[in-house]
């Protein structure tokens, strides 16, 4: 019963709609009209004076008056819910409590919307699940629409389970997942705190605790890896464990996932991609069991992680009954993020493309009519002259409005008269009323008591959420008080913070009591008031307390702790928990967030003075910074290229020999990427000598990996198969499937890859195309990122175009063009685009081929990458060759001979010469060049052992010769080199050499 604080709101609110006067409830009740006012007035008194009120206006006797106080306040609350067609005091209880917690700003004047997004609830109901948007500015009642929306929807569907999370101003961008980690929380039966504080009613409470154990059954069987990534095992298992009631076999399938995972047993760490696959595959598993509205407050201050997981989560959706709402402020996602476009921007729009109108824009709405409801809600007599006032004072802004309102309800400018109605006061002066939603928030605030202010300035230090127990550790106060004064009086009388949640950190950690300003509006205009040192101090303050109560878990709250430190000036410590803040988010596959932490620690640590010990920190920061920059940013990009530059400078000037192997590999990923070969090849080989002389297994199968990649790229082919042949034995999975996430892709993926290349390079197609397969689907069951694209290039679409298979390439370059662009990789999107254009003029598109690969190209250096340019530039020219424009093939030609000379890079020098000839060829240059070009062709592949370049360079001397009446003499030398080959018959060009030595015949 303590949890009635007041009930005037409420009472008079259902009073209205019972169309019942205050004297008609009087009657009914049993009390005087005097009463009835006082109770719709007084609604945020805490209750036990709320009880004294009632105890002298029903005139509780003396000896009954401590015993009402404390216990029978439910019967006047009962005598009240019965004329007001309440069943029972439980019933007014459970619904009061609702409707205390729910946002300062009204529901009213928003039908239209209420339509607009019931719509998009019908359409997810009947197995077309979508994402929806609510835009609008601060204040403009986004939240309060849809959880009025989630409540009507639930009274209209039983089988509707309503779950939300949220987005934090300043921790959020931090920390990966938070919204997504809050609604699998509450999913899998985290349930009971929020519906305590009031966050969620009973109703949806039930609902989802109905709904438990499927989650947990969904989880053990879809998501496993999710466990202790976006949920605690050990709390989990506590709540599984509570309701298992027999079900013993997803319980010991959750069980044994969460004692493997928390032992870091787990065979392979799974990537952003999987993990977002299972999560979506443990939504679509609850959703056949239950209809569901997922609902992301505040997007615009959304992780990147997460972001992409909602992009992923929507092009899922189709067959589902789900239906995603997400809230954010436009304004806010305009600005971008980093100097950069946010991250939202592009997903809303390709949801918009997808999903068709999907936008509820408060910005849009008829401001007015807000106003007009608002006043409407409650009994009164204020004329049209009022009402325009007040929509030109606030301009119909919901949250400002609002505040005028109580404001002037509290001040004595609105007052009741006597049938209950507000009327103008005598006091009341426009003029004298703030202007701005800061004035109108400050006056309501500094009406507190200064204790009070306290505590809420403090508050606001630790974010628009914050933590009862932190904030009474740095005031030096009891908890209990603490808590009382937040709930009874901030919460239920004044309404500016509400309960979200309260738990230990363990099972015998500390409890943890999370509150939540009502708007972050309150928690900005209180941090505001603090000078330069209050805050300094206080970020100190909050941020040791933070330190203390997760001893043992810091990861957790790294993140928080680092900003407070560093907004308190203590750098070395900021340092510290971004440096873990970071190594977490690489942990959860969040690279962008990794980024953001690592470079934030590294331009801190450039404030301190310049000392060993600094310098030892900034190389363990760049070394860290390197794994998620190649994942999203590619191997020659300048961020990479400087990461590593720095590195190795710091690795020199500290002595730190165990960081050699890493930057020298850092160093041959910027050579390989930039087309220097024979220095990649050198930094090879000193690599192999270092891991023979360390007897180290790791370093030798990565050494003996480098070394044959570089031999093959310089036209080696027969020694490169020698090397990858060695580093594959060396390859074991325990150990090594890891470094994928230290070196940018699996090791294992990328030997196979290079060794097909070779395979097809040296005449054998068929074993080729085979141990490409198995590398595509090693890639796709460790779900790596970057590995997954670098086999789709490599070991797709670019073998395939070797093996001239126009539709595999086609195929290849569509997935990878969706993949890259989903995880945003614009060094495989490059890639991609120039395959694509390939396939394309394969098809008979030649303009659009020849422009996609242009782009391709372009894109491609953009990046910094010069690898393989030769080779693309020969598909440019045959796209050129497709369109007749044969001088511009011949000057890509010569451009990309250039590169060869330039780079060494030989692997397709004799591709180069043929396609040469073909040119000459058609502008009816004579037969003694053309013959040269092609001869020289054949003399290269043979030197370089390449069969398959010699044999199409054959094909293409012997229908020359046939041309020339050298019949016989050509299909001697085609059926020479085709009679070497064993294997591959079916590919393009042995298929084509075979139909030439027919005709020959």
């Amino acid at each position: 019963m303590d949890s009635i604080a007041s009930f005037g709101y409420w009472v008079r609110r259902r009073r209205k709609t019972l169309d019942l006067t205050q004297s008609t409830l009087a009657q009914r009740v049993g009390c005087s009209v005097v009463t009835i006012r006082k109770i719709e007035r007084d609604e945020r008194r805490p209750s036990r004076q709320m009880a004294e009120l009632l105890a002298d206006h029903l005139l509780i006797a003396d000896t009954e008056r401590d015993n009402f106080i404390r216990m029978g306040r439910g019967d006047f609350v009962a005598s009240i819910a019965s004329p007001l067609e309440i069943p029972s005091f439980p019933d007014f209880l459970q619904t009061w409590n609702r409707l205390s917690q729910q946002e300062d700003t009204p529901f009213v004047a928003r039908e239209e919307e209420l339509t607009q997004l019931d719509g998009y609830l019908k359409r997810a109901l009947r197995g077309r699940g979508s994402v929806a948007f609510v835009t609008g500015g601060p204040g403009r009642g986004k939240t309060v629409l849809v959880q009025e929306f989630a409540r009507r929807a639930q009274e209209g569907q039983a089988d509707l389970v309503v779950v939300s999370g949220n987005c934090n101003a300043h921790t959020g961008v931090g920390d990966p997942y938070l919204p997504f980690r809050e609604i699998l929380g509450l999913l899998t039966g985290d349930i009971e705190d929020r519906w305590t504080a009031g966050t969620i009613d009973r109703e949806n409470a039930q609902r989802l605790w109905s709904l438990t154990p499927h989650s947990l059954q969904a989880l053990a069987n879809n998501g496993p890896d999710l466990i202790n990534i976006f949920i605690p095992g050990p709390t989990l298992l506590t709540r599984a464990a509570a309701i298992a009631s027999g079900r013993v076999d997803w319980l010991a399938q959750l069980q044994n996932l969460a004692t493997r995972q928390e032992a870091g047993q787990s065979p392979v760490k799974k990537e952003q991609r999987d993990l977002f696959e299972q999560y979506a595959k443990t939504l679509q598993a609850l959703a056949r069991q239950r209809s569901l509205l997922l609902v992301l407050d505040d997007l615009q201050w959304a992780d990147t992680g997460s972001i992409n997981l909602l992009f992923h989560l929507g092009r899922r959706l189709e067959g589902s009954n789900l239906l995603i709402i997400g809230i954010y402020r436009p304004a806010d996602v305009a600005l971008g993020r980093g100097g950069e476009r946010h991250p939202l921007e592009s997903v809303v729009g390709e949801f918009q493309r997808h999903f068709g109108q999907n936008q509820v824009d408060l910005r849009k709405t008829e401001n007015k009519q807000f106003v007009e409801a608002l006043l409407d809600s409650e009994p009164n007599r204020l004329g049209a002259a009022f009402r325009k006032a007040l929509y030109q004072h606030a301009r119909g802004h919901a949250l400002f409005t609002v505040e005028m309102i109580r404001g002037m309800q509290e001040r004595g400018d609105l007052i009741q008269d006597e049938h209950g109605s507000w009327v103008e006061g005598s006091a009341l002066d426009w003029e004298t009323l703030p202007a701005r939603i800061e004035g109108v928030i400050g006056e309501r605030i500094g009406r507190l008591p200064l204790a009070l202010q306290d505590m809420l300035q403090v508050a606001s230090i630790e974010g628009e959420s914050f933590t009862a127990e932190i904030v009474a550790q740095v005031l030096g106060t009891g908890q209990q008080g603490i808590i009382s004064q937040l709930s009874r009086i901030l919460d239920r009388q004044h309404r500016l913070v509400m309960g979200q949640s309260s738990h230990r950190l363990g099972e015998e950690g500390p409890r943890l009591s999370r509150y939540r300003f009502r708007h972050i509006l309150y928690q900005k205009y209180l941090y505001n008031l603090l000078d330069d040192v209050e805050r300094s101090y206080l970020h100190e303050a909050v941020g040791t307390a933070l330190e203390q109560f997760y001893k043992g878990r810091s990861e957790e709250v790294a993140g928080q702790v680092a900003r407070h430190f560093q907004a308190a000036g203590l750098t070395q410590k900021a340092v510290s928990y971004l440096r873990q803040a970071g190594e977490r988010a690489v942990q959860l596959s969040a690279h962008e967030e990794a980024i953001v932490h690592f470079t934030t620690a590294l331009n801190l640590l450039e404030t301190l003075p310049d000392t060993p010990t600094r310098a030892g920190q900034e190389l363990q920061l760049q070394m860290a910074l390197s794994g998620p920059l190649i994942t999203a940013k590619g191997y020659g990009a300048p961020e990479t290229v400087q990461t590593f530059d720095q590195a190795r400078q710091l690795a020199e000037q500290t002595g730190d020999t165990s960081q050699v192997f890493p930057l020298l590999y850092g160093k041959w990923t910027v050579h390989a990427s930039q087309a220097e070969h024979q220095d990649a090849l050198k930094l090879g080989e000193l690599l192999m000598d270092l891991a023979n002389r360390q007897s180290d297994a790791s370093m030798l199968m990565m050494g003996h990996r480098l070394v044959g990649i570089s031999l093959l790229i310089l036209g080696q082919a027969q020694i490169s198969r020698t090397y990858l042949e060695q580093a594959l034995a060396l390859y074991d999975p325990p150990e090594h499937e890891s470094l994928a996430f230290r070196y940018g892709q699996n090791p294992r993926v990328s030997i196979q890859v290079y060794l097909s290349l070779g395979l097809w390079l040296l005449g054998y197609p068929d074993q080729a195309l085979h141990l490409a397969g198995q590398a595509i689907a090693y890639a796709h069951q460790l779900n790596h990122v970057n590995t997954l694209a670098y086999v789709m290039h490599f070991g797709g679409a670019q073998l395939c175009q070797m093996v001239r298979d126009v539709e595999r390439v086609e195929e290849f370059s569509k997935a990878l063009i969706t993949f890259a662009q989903k995880h945003k990789l614009l060094f495989w999107l490059a890639g991609a685009t120039i395959f694509e254009g390939w396939a394309l003029v394969g098809r008979g598109e030649a303009a659009a081929g020849v422009a996609r690969m242009l782009k391709g190209l372009a894109d491609w250096q953009a990046q910094d990458s010069k690898l393989f340019l030769p080779h693309y530039l020969t598909l440019l020219a045959e796209g050129y060759i497709a369109l007749g424009e044969v001088q511009e093939g011949l000057a890509v030609i010569r451009e990309a001979l250039i590169y060869v000379d330039e780079t060494e890079e030989r692997e397709w020098e004799a591709e180069l010469h043929r396609l040469n000839g073909e040119l000459l060829l058609i502008l009816g240059e004579s037969e003694a060049k053309i013959e040269a070009k092609f001869q020289q062709a054949i003399n290269i592949a043979r030197r370089q052992e390449v069969k398959s370049l010699e044999l199409r360079a054959t094909v293409s001397l012997a229908r020359l010769w046939r041309s020339l009446g050298r019949g016989e003499e050509s299909r001697q030398m085609l059926a020479e080199i085709y009679n070497w080959f064993k294997e591959g018959f079916d590919t393009f060009d042995l298929k084509e050499a075979k139909s030439l030595l027919e005709e020959l015949s």
